[in-house]
């Protein structure tokens, strides 16, 4: 065996011991499992040693400590502090209580002290360390649109650590890094020519980067089934879960078109969310999307206004809007209930383009009328800068629902 057989049995010997731990945290140093030792038993005069910490926590807790150590910046508002830690443990007490079925990792229940902290960090991105150290950036604060979405992605995280994905994971790595030691050192023994060894070691790496992020999607899939679950029986509506992910995807379309192939580590976006959705489904529960995000709302306001060289306002004037934006004013407050209680049945049933037209003073959707401007409606739009009548004020109406519809369907509900 030459110098350069020899250095490549060295080196791959050293890989079969490596684990995908500390791969897995980009560079980070983070503590193999380790268990303790037998010992003799201690001598009865002697203190009891305290309990050995959980081999999971232990290398949670190391691996926390060298993140800070690396400059890891966590973000200390009270207030952004307390929404998160809120959800967290809600999320995190139902974990605790009983263990949800894992489909990869480990179902075995390991009640932990789940910790939260905030990442300074403007990246829509999340992760979890083993034993119960969950990090949510920044970013994902500001991209989520609700209480719900923001408790998926915990639940998403708590399951990672819950189901000992890690352990599971250094568990394949190990094993694969031996299979790979195995089959070169049988290439040296075999005296295979030097470029064939190296062609074959390339070929070894590319298969076990293959299998590491097919288990690494395996996971992901796993922690999105359990995140729902999570979320669900902590009193959130899964179905933030799944108009987060939409979301999610719809934004990695706008990217660069890019097919990461085997360097792929999680499962496509739209295939998570089509898991999702049917998983919400089989539970009974319906999936309104509204609920959890903030498009298509509809809110009544009372507003005030002034008749020309009156100084007294005349109050009693409601208003419809849609996401924020005017779509029906009228003295009436009972006329504004009626309408806003018909649009969100219609947006309840999925409401499209399409279904929208306008005859006269009247919006119609699926054929029946839902805004109908009458002529005392015409007198509430008085401070109006142009003079409006029944007619423009529904064909008013009626773009705002259709440009709302449409900002809806570019931002991406549906692939």
């Amino acid at each position: 065996m030459n110098n350069f057989q020899s250095s490549i049995v060295a080196r791959w010997g050293r890989v079969a011991l490596a684990t995908f731990g500390v791969a897995w945290l980009g560079g980070v140093a983070a503590t193999p499992f380790a268990f303790a030792d037998d010992k003799p038993a201690a001598k009865k005069e002697k203190a009891p040693k305290p309990p050995a910490e959980d081999p999971e926590v232990k290398l949670g807790r190391e691996t926390h400590e060298d993140l800070l150590r690396s400059g890891l910046k966590l973000v200390k508002d009270p207030a952004i502090l307390t929404r998160v830690e809120t959800i967290g443990k809600k999320v995190a007490a139902v974990a605790n209580a009983e263990p949800i079925p894992a489909s990869y990792g480990s179902s075995k229940h390991v009640p932990y002290e789940y910790r939260f902290f905030v990442v300074d960090d403007d990246d829509v991105n999340a992760f979890s360390l083993p034993g119960g150290f969950i990090y949510i950036n920044k970013g994902i604060l500001r991209y989520a649109q609700s209480d719900d979405e923001l408790a998926g992605i915990i639940g998403h995280e708590i399951a990672h650590a819950a189901h000992h994905h890690v352990a599971k994971l250094q568990r394949e790595q190990s094993r694969l890094n031996t299979q790979m030691a195995i089959g070169l050192l049988a290439a040296l023994v075999a005296r295979v020519p030097t470029a064939d060894t190296m062609n074959l070691m390339t070929g070894f790496q590319l298969i076990a980067l293959q299998k590491v992020n097919g288990f690494g999607q395996d996971a992901e899939r796993d922690a999105d089934h359990a995140g729902v679950i999570l979320a669900k029986q902590s009193g959130y509506n899964p179905v933030g879960s799944l108009t987060f992910m939409e979301r999610l995807g719809r934004d990695q379309k706008q990217r660069p078109d890019v097919e990461l192939g085997i360097f792929r580590t999680h499962p496509p976006e739209k295939e998570r969310s089509g898991l999702i959705e049917a998983q919400i489904v089989g539970m009974g529960l319906p999936v309104n999307r509204r609920e959890v995000t903030n498009t298509l709302r509809v809110q009544v306001r009372s507003v005030s206004a002034s008749k020309e060289g009156e100084t007294q306002p005349i109050v009693g004037n409601s208003e419809v809007l849609l996401d924020g934006k005017l779509l029906y004013r009228t003295p009436s407050a009972d006329r504004a209930k009626e309408v806003a209680a018909s649009i969100n049945e219609l947006l309840d049933k999925n409401l499209q383009i399409y279904d929208l037209t306008r005859k006269g003073a009247s919006v119609y959707a699926k054929g029946k009328a839902v805004i109908s401007v009458q002529d005392e409606d015409v007198t509430a739009y008085a401070s109006s800068p142009t003079p409006v009548s029944a007619e423009t004020a529904a064909d008013s109406a009626f773009k705002t629902l259709r440009n709302a519809l449409y900002r809806h369907l570019l931002n991406g509900s549906v692939y």
